[in-house]
């Protein structure tokens, strides 16, 4: 007999745990499925409600796995926040070249390889006084280091290991057609380096859209962006 009630027991038990696990969830207990980008969100959001600037932003983000397209939502909760649509637009764009650079095959200049850019100009920094602000001359890149030789002094002239180089950046005048790209800007830790087509006066750009270009090919993970100006 107590066999009987034991065994009646059991499946009374089963039956019971059947029909709980069976029975739908209380959807307020069903975690939420968080996207892929939520940290990047939380910390855009975090880094923008700091007062940060959107240029620290964008730089801070620059070196960062971006794994894929920020989603709808991502963008949503961004607009939400405050963060303007300039810097969300930066980040995607930013998004969309990291994986086409990652998809690509990486070119590391080797100890051979030179490349010469004449016809620039360098501009002189601090106070410049009865001189012009630029030097005539000519960049070269070889053994991995960019050299530039001035025209007239060789005191002015510049070797620049390429592995001290931190940033690169193109400077554009805002147009109603399109940006015109008319200076490059290398950067290190300590130093800045402008530099401009001989005829930028004119419109002429094609040597300094081609370093920026070379660079950006040859160091992948460099930091290189383009920044928006009112005038020359």
């Amino acid at each position: 007999m107590k066999t009987l009630v034991v065994a009646v027991a059991l499946v009374a038990a089963t039956s019971v745990a059947g029909r709980s696990t069976a029975e739908p969830q209380d959807p307020a207990a069903t975690p939420v499925v968080t996207s892929a980008n939520s940290a990047l969100v939380e910390d855009i959001i975090r880094l923008w409600k700091a007062n940060l600037s959107e240029e620290f932003i964008n730089k801070y983000f620059a070196r960062s796995d971006l794994a894929r397209d920020l989603t709808a939502d991502d963008v949503v909760r961004l607009r939400d926040a405050g963060v303007p649509e300039t810097l969300i637009t930066s980040i995607t764009l930013r998004r969309a070249e990291a994986g086409t650079a990652a998809s690509a095959p990486k070119m590391t200049p080797g100890l051979n390889d030179s490349r010469r850019w004449d016809g620039l100009m360098r501009r002189n920094s601090g106070l410049v006084l009865l001189k012009s602000r630029w030097d005539g001359g000519f960049l070269e890149f070889k053994d991995a280091s960019l050299r530039w030789m001035d025209s007239r002094d060789a005191g002015k002239n510049v070797l620049l290991p390429a592995a001290q180089v931190t940033e690169q950046q193109l400077t554009c005048l805002k147009k109603s057609g399109g940006n015109e790209c008319f200076e490059w800007v290398v950067k290190t830790r300590s130093e800045e380096y402008r530099f401009r087509d001989v005829g930028w006066r004119q419109g002429e750009n094609a040597k300094v859209e081609e370093l920026f270009e070379f660079f950006r090919s040859a160091y992948p993970n460099l930091i290189s962006s383009r920044r928006p100006v009112d005038e020359k």
